[in-house]
């Protein structure tokens, strides 16, 4: 026992010396027998945990150190916090934790572990290791979150990129048809439909950008696969580096350290595209029914075309208004347009103005476009939002040319 807490209280130490307590400017050098691995937790069952996790493991059993590199934290204390996390300006920060923390963690949300073990020689990981160290130091640890481009999966392909420099090779397979970014987390996003629709619809045309290799392993899934067929040269020669020298396959071993018990299946039925075409149904039967019942009201008008103009708007904002590299170029603002929302109360008017009746007019024309040359957009729809084009086409045109006519006793169809 008393060797296990001396363990404990050495251990406790070295995070101090991580933190910032002990003087940082003495460096810790790790032990011959010490281990760096990538740690991959699958995704979880949780929207925060569906795209999976990665960190960096370091461990050095003659030092009694088995710590995490974690690229994914952020203080909730940050002042201002939501409105830096909606704007992309809260800043993220590497943090540290125990290895057994994170396993424990993952195996009570029912997540797989793996661990792929790097063929480092003594002089490579204490490289790796030092830039970790030097990353950790206050005035380095925090950076600006990019999902794409830089995240907690991203910083940890650059760690071994800059630590090994051109000594790192991934040796990635030509791919006949590269995925986009929007494909790769469609993956993710599956079992969650709606949680999917709505990322879709805040994603712009950079999420249809083609994914190279090296950009796929902003994914963990992907960053784990990605290691798996790279190859390392020896940065020194063999009496500095312990005799480890040419190519070698970075990845020594693969394990697994936890295997989640695979959740009972639950099919979705009712998903946001089953939805918005029997909803796109219902409107189109109630339209007919008013035109033969001479009926010009516009209730149904003012719920749709205002709650699109509120999203077009969600739109805009995270467009111009934020930093987020995804949200940008959104091509769902040709139907989510902000004007529909202050236009939608004109609709409450008991006669329209020619502006009004030439706005949906114009509408209903664009969007008969959109649907008909749905498939040659450069950004690609979600599925459930034909339906929803359909359907304000309908409406617009009834607007414009069917509810004036309605209101003199004239056929529309005239």
């Amino acid at each position: 026992m008393h060797i296990k807490a001396f363990c404990y209280t050495l251990t406790w130490l070295i995070l101090c010396f991580f933190s910032g307590l002990v003087n940082p400017a003495k460096a810790l050098d790790l032990s011959p027998q010490a281990q760096i691995s990538l740690i991959t937790v699958s995704p979880g069952e949780e929207l925060y945990s569906m795209y999976g996790h990665s960190a960096i493991r370091v461990y050095d059993p003659a030092q009694a150190l088995d710590i995490v590199f974690n690229y994914g934290t952020f203080d909730f204390n940050t002042p201002n916090f939501y409105v830096k996390f909606i704007r992309g300006k809260l800043p993220y920060q590497l943090s540290i934790n125990y290895y057994e923390n994170l396993k424990q963690g993952a195996i009570r949300e029912n997540r797989s572990v793996y661990e792929q073990v790097f063929s480092l020689n003594p002089a490579e990981k204490q490289k790796v290791f030092n830039f970790l160290e030097n990353n950790y130091l206050p005035q380095n640890r925090a950076y600006f979150y990019d999902f794409f481009y830089d995240n907690c999966a991203t910083r940890i392909r650059d760690v071994f990129m800059t630590g090994l420099g051109n000594n790192l090779d991934f040796k990635h397979k030509p791919q006949p048809e590269a995925p986009t970014f929007r494909q790769l987390v469609d993956i993710y996003q599956r079992p969650h439909p709606w949680v999917d629709l709505g990322i879709d619809l805040l994603m712009g045309l950079p999420a249809d950008k083609l994914a190279t290799p090296l950009q796929q392993m902003f994914l963990p899934d992907f960053l784990m696969e990605g290691f798996a067929p790279a190859q390392v040269t020896s940065l020194f020669q063999p009496a500095q580096a312990g005799g480890q020298t040419g190519a070698r396959p970075l990845v020594s071993q693969v394990k697994q350290v936890y295997k989640a018990t695979a959740p009972p299946a639950v099919p979705t039925k009712f998903t946001p595209t089953i939805f918005f075409w029997i909803l796109c149904a219902i409107i189109a039967l109630i339209t007919f029914w008013k035109i033969r019942r001479k009926v010009a009201s516009h209730g149904i008008d003012v719920l749709l075309f205002g709650l699109a103009g509120l999203l077009g708007i969600l739109l805009t904002f995270l467009w111009f208004g934020t930093d987020h590299q995804t949200f940008g170029n959104n091509l769902n603002v040709l139907w989510a347009f902000p004007l529909h929302l202050p236009l939608a109360f004109m609709l409450l008017r008991r006669q329209l103005s020619p502006f009004v009746k030439n706005y949906y007019l114009v509408f209903s024309v664009l969007l008969v476009i959109i649907a008909l040359i749905w498939k040659i957009f450069p950004q690609d729809f979600h599925p459930a939002v034909l339906p929803i084009v359909i359907m304000l086409a309908l409406r617009a045109w009834y607007i414009a040319k069917a509810a004036p006519k309605l209101r003199k006793g004239i056929n529309p169809y005239r």
